[in-house]
């Protein structure tokens, strides 16, 4: 699979058809390569491009662990900073998670800048949510995401 192509693809049908379910997709890639396409996506396309992808794929995307958002981020090579300014942003704007859940990514800048200004409730999230079509249970998700998973040490 050429993950640029692919993830050019999931950007097009994002921005021409915003409401269209992305289940077909979701059900078509496993987690490995979805880290891939999340990683490709953050260092080349930013702000809005950027969280309306991951908006889009959101439940795929929330279920990712801090070491899984450490692979993400060590895939970016081409302005990193912008690409994990992104990540960081989007929990920001539209999640409930703290800065101690991003312990260990080496991101402290890039969270102080956007964790803990509630402002997921804001009018143009809002407004996103619905043209990209999400629907409460989504959007309740998003709202209610309160940290972020580390895998589990093997004993």
């Amino acid at each position: 699979m050429d993950i640029k192509n692919y993830a050019e693809q999931i950007m097009q049908q994002i921005r021409t058809q915003p409401t269209t379910s992305v289940e077909p997709i979701v059900q078509s890639i496993d987690k490995a390569r979805f880290i891939e396409i999340c990683s490709w996506v953050l260092e080349y396309y930013g702000g809005t491009a950027s969280h309306n992808f991951l908006l889009k794929f959101n439940h795929l995307f929330l279920s990712l662990s801090v070491e899984e958002l450490r692979a993400c981020i060590g895939m970016m090579s081409h302005s990193k900073s912008l690409g994990t300014d992104s990540l960081i942003a989007f929990y920001g704007f539209f999640t409930s998670v703290t800065a101690e859940n991003f312990e260990g990514l080496n991101v402290e800048d890039e969270v102080q800048r956007y964790i803990g200004k509630n402002i997921r409730n804001d009018r143009v999230n809002r407004l996103q949510f619905r043209s990209l079509g999400l629907s409460e249970i989504e959007i309740n998700r998003l709202k209610n995401t309160v940290s972020l998973e580390r895998e589990k040490q093997a004993a």
